[in-house]
């Protein structure tokens, strides 16, 4: 390569460096569209509003959350991988995200190449067990004692969903063999919930906090550490199963692959930022989860790790990639 050449190179480098540096120092300077990959109600929906809201009074722009359910996600992640990189498209996702490559056979999208972490927010302490008040059991010995014995549905926000996956691991651990029925996002499943089509789910709490303060359904047990704060009265999964405890999902926003590196830094500052205001804080717990924050370098290796732990779960529970 010439000198010439090779200072033209260098020049253009130089100009293209500025021109992302300013554009950093300007940005956001309009509406920004944020991409929940699920339907409007369940556990990502409501985070993404906590997270949006609180980012839109932070920079004084509009995050308009955009719902694109199906495919456990991966319909609305693939809209995110081929929009333009300039920071004005970003995702809210979770653990679907790392479980998608592991229960199908092909995907739209690489996960690692396609994407750009911004910043990991919060993670989950467990799972809720509910079930339609009409089913006979209290407690996680109950449920497992009458799934041994009678055909029991539940319901998820699709094959290889957190939520079904968790219960298909407390089938491997509790030796049963509830069934399970796929739904396009957790709302929809719990109106199968309410209407007894289905009898059991794993959620969030945040997903059924209302429903079981209205007696329209009944939690009988909590896949986390220790009890929810929401709900101190429900038993332990442990306690009755010890290998089997599940914590939540992760809860992080992402970017097209390209987006400018000091793009993807101002947002993850600014994301980052929000959890400094207590009564953001106060609305993740609420809808129980717990402050996970992590840069774009953290989160990526937060990706990488759930990813791995997600392949095996899905091993475990014997799901055949489709």
């Amino acid at each position: 390569m010439g000198m010439p050449i090779r200072a033209g190179l260098v020049a253009a480098l130089a100009l293209l460096a500025a021109h992302h540096a300013a554009a950093a120092l300007d940005y956001p300077n309009r509406t920004i569209r944020l991409i929940v990959p699920f339907p409007a109600g369940g556990a990502n929906d409501i985070m993404a509003r906590i997270f949006a809201a609180a980012l839109e009074q932070q920079i004084g722009h509009a995050v308009v959350v955009d719902n694109r359910g199906g495919a456990n996600g991966a319909i609305g992640t693939q809209a995110v991988a081929t929009a333009e990189p300039d920071g004005y498209t970003l995702m809210h996702n979770s653990s679907s995200f790392t479980i998608n490559p592991a229960i199908r056979k092909s995907l739209p999208y690489d996960i690692v190449k396609d994407f750009a972490p911004v910043a990991n927010l919060a993670i989950g302490q467990g799972y809720l067990i509910v079930v339609n008040p009409q089913l006979p059991v209290r407690d996680p010995a109950a449920l497992i004692a009458y799934a041994k014995k009678n055909r029991v549905l539940y319901g998820s926000a699709g094959t290889g969903n957190p939520l079904q996956l968790a219960a298909a691991l407390f089938n491997v651990h509790a030796g049963v063999e509830m069934e399970s029925v796929p739904f396009r996002g957790t709302a929809p499943a719990l109106n199968a919930l309410l209407a007894n089509t289905i009898q059991v789910m794993f959620v969030p709490p945040a997903s059924a906090l209302g429903y079981i303060q209205a007696g329209q359904l009944r939690a009988v047990g909590f896949t986390g550490e220790e009890r929810p704060r929401e709900f101190p009265e429900v038993p332990l999964v442990k306690d009755v199963l010890p290998s089997l405890k599940i914590l939540g999902a992760w809860h992080g926003w992402l970017a097209p692959a390209g987006t400018p590196p000091e793009i993807v830094d101002a947002l993850s500052r600014k994301l980052l930022k929000t959890l400094d205001a207590p009564q953001v804080v106060e609305l993740v717990r609420k809808s129980g989860y717990e402050p996970y924050p992590k840069g774009p370098a953290e989160f990526a290796a937060l990706i990488k790790e759930s990813a791995e732990q997600m392949a095996a779960a899905v091993r475990a529970a014997k799901i055949e990639p489709q």
